[in-house]
């Protein structure tokens, strides 16, 4: 475990053994195997963050619908959910349920996207689907957690360069410098 966190997460090295021993042990209390990298990074998560910041965290998550075994499995898979901002996750968790359809239990099974940018990356992939859609375009969409964790050159590719026949302007409205009226209407 040593040599692990030498190379992976160096950063930890600098607390004492008997803080990053209590850590481990709750590492491992949670089921975390120590061979994978996920266990470093449960270690670190309880180093850095306080007790009342878990739990504020986990309050958070508990608003937002998920359940205690949902928060579990988000943290199971990616403890550096409970990092993020209480702002981010709320956000993320409004636009997933809100505006995407997904149950708060769906998103607890991929919860790497909740570290995604919404404005950036997954707000702007989602309108051009949803547009896709609506013009009879787009038959199979990709599910939700691959659309979002496609690289940008895949995504490019697949979402706008694919279709730029039917919709010319699509990789402006992407990119957020046309509207969804411009594009329907055609004022330019």
């Amino acid at each position: 475990m040593i040599v692990s966190m030498a190379i992976y997460q160096p950063s930890l090295l600098m607390f004492g053994k008997n803080k990053l021993a209590v850590c481990a042990d709750r590492a491992a209390e949670m089921g975390f195997d120590e061979s994978k990298i996920v266990f470093i990074h449960a270690v670190q998560v309880f180093a850095y963050m306080t007790e009342p910041t878990l739990n504020r965290k986990k309050d958070v998550y508990r608003k937002c619908g998920r359940s205690e075994s949902d928060s579990s499995v988000t943290f199971s898979r990616h403890p550096f959910c409970m990092t993020l901002s209480e702002k981010k996750i709320m956000a993320n968790m409004d636009f997933f349920v809100n505006e995407v359809g997904c149950k708060p239990s769906d998103v607890a099974l991929c919860p790497v996207l909740l570290g995604l940018s919404l404005d950036r990356r997954m707000r702007p992939r989602w309108l051009v689907v949803e547009m896709l859609k609506s013009r009879g375009l787009l038959k199979n969409p990709t599910g939700v957690n691959s659309l979002f964790k496609l690289s940008e050159k895949k995504y490019l590719k697949k979402y706008i360069f694919e279709y730029r026949e039917n919709i010319p302007r699509l990789l402006e409205f992407y990119r957020g410098t046309l509207s969804k009226e411009e594009i329907f209407t055609g004022v330019f």
